[in-house]
């Protein structure tokens, strides 16, 4: 963009762009933010309070004892999936909501489903159970 072209001061402050600079209206209400963060502390019960109520409680006694390194990180099961797993996973959900998943007659429209003719077989020769393979996670809605 040219140096001509780009909008005036004026332009970017009309379209809120950029602010206005008045200190004194900015100063203003920074004071009452301030002003109203502050009541909302002091009107916070103190920690005596809370404890006269029973809201709060300190235990007089805290154990604390060693634990060994290890790896914290969660098992993820679904990163290990083949393809077949898959594909069997999406069959499954299809047959799910086709036939056991009770859905309103008006909300039927809205069902998605997993589109399985975008899966080819790839254990034709070897398995007659003819698991579909997905190249893509196509959804139909």
């Amino acid at each position: 963009m040219r140096l001509s072209q780009r909008p005036t001061t004026e332009e970017l402050e009309q379209r809120n762009i950029l602010k206005q600079k008045n200190e004194e209206e900015e100063q203003e209400a920074k004071r009452e933010i301030k002003r109203r963060l502050s009541r909302k502390l002091s009107l916070r019960p103190t920690v005596a309070e809370l404890q006269a109520r029973r809201i709060l409680r300190f235990n007089e006694y805290v154990e604390v004892t060693d634990s060994p390194d290890y790896d914290r990180r969660a098992d993820k099961p679904w990163a290990r999936l083949t393809p077949a797993d898959k594909a069997a996973i999406r069959k499954e959900l299809n047959e799910f909501k086709s036939t056991e998943m009770e859905v309103h007659e008006e909300s039927r429209q809205f069902t998605r489903w997993v589109n399985l003719s975008s899966c080819v077989s790839w254990r034709d020769e070897y398995d007659s159970n003819r698991l579909p393979f997905c190249k893509s996670s196509a959804v139909v809605s």
